[in-house]
């Protein structure tokens, strides 16, 4: 009886000594895993900057938590705007007086290159288009004796000087229809570099008053002969001129806006 009951004694000790130790779940060690001080650890994708596992609350490797040093510096970066507006703001200022020569030398070279096309123009048009050059810039060269703004040279104002008389030169040289898109692509460059000069230099720079309205009041004029001049290009290179014979005509009148006859 006695040696019947001793396995029995020992199988039930076995399991109460098995139901008093404690149970701990090791995690499976995948390609994700690392050791810690706490014991193994799994890292998930829920990682946040603290660099603590959501899940496991154990400390993230260094390689792992996002420092600032990883996130982009955007600082340092500066927009084409940005940095045409920081340049425009960075030119040398212009005093009145070298404002005054600049407009002077602008408008003496468009009357003498619309002088010399008025009368050697092939086509009626560029004749309408330059006797107008010479009315216009002749009245704003009026208008600027009027401020009493003695002019002062600048190299800004010699370098116009020598370009209007290097073209003025060239235009010369050349007759017929290729003296025609030679005169207008000549007055398309140069009131191109007026426009850009009146917004980024000279109003800028602008300190009396009168001078200032006086550049207002150009540089819608300058404007107009621009689009004037690019129009007419477009309309000798056989677009739309050349197939309407009795399409109206600048005429030779005052203002901004050229009126238009037949001829």
């Amino acid at each position: 009886m006695f040696l019947r009951l001793q396995p029995l004694v020992y199988v039930s000790a076995l399991t109460l000594a098995a139901l008093g130790c404690k149970t701990e779940t090791i995690p499976s060690r995948g390609p994700n895993a690392y050791t810690t001080n706490q014991g193994p650890a799994v890292v998930t994708q829920g990682a946040g900057e603290s660099g603590v596992d959501s899940e496991t609350s154990a400390p993230l490797p260094q390689s792992a938590v996002k420092t600032p040093e990883d996130k982009f510096d955007t600082t340092s970066v500066e927009s084409p705007s940005s940095k045409a507006r920081k340049e425009k703001e960075n030119q040398p200022k212009l005093g009145d007086g070298e404002i005054a020569a600049i407009t002077d030398a602008a408008n003496s070279a468009e009357i003498e290159q619309g002088r010399l096309a008025r009368d050697k123009a092939k086509d009626p048009r560029v004749r309408d288009f330059a006797a107008m050059m010479v009315d216009h810039h002749g009245e704003a060269q009026k208008d600027q004796q009027k401020l009493n703004v003695e002019p002062t040279a600048s190299a800004d104002s010699k370098r116009m000087q020598d370009d209007a008389e290097a073209a003025l030169k060239a235009l010369k040289q050349k007759s017929g229809k290729e003296f025609d898109r030679a005169y207008l692509q000549l007055q398309i460059e140069e009131h191109r570099k007026v426009l850009s000069a009146l917004n980024d230099q000279l109003l800028p720079s602008a300190k009396d008053g009168k001078l200032e309205a006086y550049l207002e009041n150009i540089k819608p004029k300058v404007e107009s002969h621009l689009a004037q001049a690019e129009r007419l290009q477009e309309e000798l290179s056989g677009t739309s001129s050349l197939n309407y014979p009795d399409r109206p005509t600048l005429s030779n009148t005052r203002g901004g806006n050229p009126k238009v006859s037949n001829r």
